[in-house]
């Protein structure tokens, strides 16, 4: 840190003040009529070197101002017209910014290094020597180039013509350039400063704390005891205090807010879906906390180097992670809320569509998000899109079973041949759908087993659904005897045919009661009509009044139902 920075040095600092404070604020301000949406000149080579060292010269000499004011006053944070001021010069400092291309640095970093990369530029420059510029390429030079790029004598430091893009023709320090200014700051370090150089700056950017109006008030970075100014990894030791009194912060509220939403649903602990809400607090708390913590690490505490560029990506790529599991988990919790909104059966099919419908949103703005989220990391979209593709047909050959049940699972929510709670058969396998999922349909035999049939199964095989029938047919054969009087069975005939008709659950245009045979032990009378009832339990009602009728007339009419005659049973063979 400079010296005249240092405490015994303030009342040094009031005679040095200069001439242009206002005598109200102490500070000189720019002039009021200057153009604030005039960007840097990059028309050329020449023009951008110029303008980038003239133009941070100009703001150097401000900031000194702006410093110089609040040191000499007794304010623990600077005035409103001063941070007015501070915000101006900002934005001039912004423009100088856009005369770096950093357009290959990753998006997550741009706002935290571009100060940092524009102070060691100027730092570099301030050190070495600089051809004239008048001897610097114009627009009209660099035209008869070959080339369009410019280096300077004796450097590794390029300013080239952007080909592409929105800022294509603009002449901007070069990505390479952008990307080596750590490396060509630390080989210049030791040299002497220039007579018209901005000495000091980068260090007071460095370890200077988070600025004169932050959240941490610049004089106390100023009064701070010498000991914890002691560089570890190229951080002062208060700053390593900060980092972790902000992670220990961040760690208190999470577990707060874990907690007290933990209590709620301890309120309700049958309710999966309180259970659900507080699950996704978890993810929802990581994208609150993350940016905050980038924001305090950056603009406060101002981490600076390799340490700010490791802790940001990673907090970012947190939140990426953070965002992706709140859209996964949330649709979830939606689907679910909705489902007990409309007082659905959780095994459904329109339950489960909502389900699926919202699963299929989730997945589809997950890989979004982790593509961004990568690009924004820095990695190439392409890269990202290529590795999923990739995932995908492996993942997809080695679940395609799990696949095709998912797909038949699809068929049968869309084409609903039954629903939970109907009655089906299918093959050998007879009883009431319980469930139906994304996987396999389980259905609860009236043995009272459970047998779950994949649903690529179940799609290609034949189904009878017997929930289904508009009516219930009754069929049953009746075997009375032979000895029996044909004007007694014609009266028993039409006797049944009447108990048929005289129901009021009996459909009366299609029914078939007659002497269909005569079998092997006794007179064959078929009995064939159809129930109109609308459950199973209704026809089970309805067939049991009408049969116990059919009983009740027999037994008036003195009719004896025939019973086969026992059959011999055959020898067994004698070994010869």
């Amino acid at each position: 840190m400079p010296d005249y920075l240092k405490p015994g040095r303030r009342v040094l600092l009031i005679v040095v003040l200069l001439a242009g404070l206002l005598s109200g604020s102490g500070v000189a301000f720019a002039d009021a009529g200057s153009n604030p949406l005039q960007p840097a000149d990059t028309s050329s080579p020449r023009a951008t070197l110029q303008g980038f060292i003239e133009t941070l010269n100009d703001i150097n000499a401000q900031i000194l101002v702006v410093i110089k004011s609040y040191l000499a006053s007794s304010r623990l944070y600077v005035s409103k017209q001063a941070s007015r001021e501070i915000d101006r010069i900002t934005r001039q400092q912004e423009g100088v910014i856009r005369t770096l291309n950093l357009s290959e640095t990753p998006a997550a970093l741009v706002d935290q290094l571009a100060a940092t990369r524009m102070l060691q530029l100027k730092e570099v420059l301030d050190r070495i020597d600089l051809p004239a510029f008048g001897s610097v390429p114009d627009a009209e030079a660099m035209e008869s180039e070959e080339f369009k790029r410019w280096t300077v004598p004796g450097t590794e430091i390029t300013i080239a013509r952007v080909e592409q893009g929105p800022r294509a023709g603009e002449y901007l320090f070069s990505p390479e350039t952008v990307e080596r200014l750590p490396d060509f700051y630390q080989k210049i370090a030791d040299l002497p400063y220039k007579s018209t150089a901005t000495a000091g700056w980068y260090d007071r950017y460095r370890y200077g704390g988070g600025g004169l109006y932050k959240l941490i008030p610049y004089r106390w970075m100023v009064d701070l005891p010498d000991w914890s100014k002691h560089l570890v990894f190229d951080q002062p030791l208060w700053r390593w205090i900060g980092v972790v009194l902000v992670l220990l912060t961040a760690t208190l509220v999470y577990l707060l807010v874990r907690r007290i939403a933990g209590a709620w649903a301890k309120q309700d602990a049958a309710s999966d879906l309180r259970t659900l809400w507080v699950q996704l607090t978890r993810p929802l708390l990581l994208l609150v906390l993350t940016p905050v913590v980038v924001h305090i690490f950056a603009e406060n505490l101002r981490l600076t180097g390799v340490i700010l560029e490791v802790t940001t990506l990673t907090l970012w790529a947190v939140f990426t992670l953070s965002l992706t599991w709140a859209v996964w988990l949330g649709s979830h919790v939606i689907a679910e809320s909705v489902v007990a909104a409309q007082d659905m059966h959780t095994g459904s099919i329109d339950s489960q569509l909502i389900r699926l419908g919202l699963r299929l949103v989730a997945t589809i703005l997950s890989i979004t998000i982790l593509v961004i989220g990568a690009q924004h990391l820095g990695i190439p979209a392409y890269s990202v899109i290529a590795g999923l593709g990739v995932g995908g047909i492996a993942v997809a050959l080695a679940a395609k079973d799990s696949l095709a049940n998912l797909l038949g699972s699809l068929l049968i929510m869309f084409e609903k041949p039954f629903r939970v709670g109907h009655w089906i058969k299918l093959g050998d396998t007879e009883g009431i759908v319980e469930s139906i999922g994304f996987r396999s349909t389980r259905i609860r035999t009236f043995y009272n087993s459970l047998v779950s049939i994949p649903s690529n199964t179940l799609v290609n095989s034949t189904v009878d659904n017997m929930q289904l029938r508009h009516y219930r047919r009754v069929r049953t054969t009746l075997h009375i005897r032979y000895d029996t009087p044909a004007d007694t069975v014609e009266a028993f005939i039409e006797g049944i045919k009447q108990l048929v008709l005289d129901s009021p659950h009996t459909r009366k245009d299609r029914y078939r009661i007659r002497l269909d045979d005569f079998s092997d032990f006794g007179l064959q009378i078929l009995v064939n009509f159809f129930l109109d009832v609308a459950n199973t339990k209704a026809e089970q009602v309805e067939r049991q009044q009408i049969l116990m009728g059919i009983l009740k007339l027999a037994e008036s009419m003195d009719i004896q139902f025939a019973t086969p005659a026992l059959m011999p049973v055959p020898e067994a063979p004698q070994n010869t």
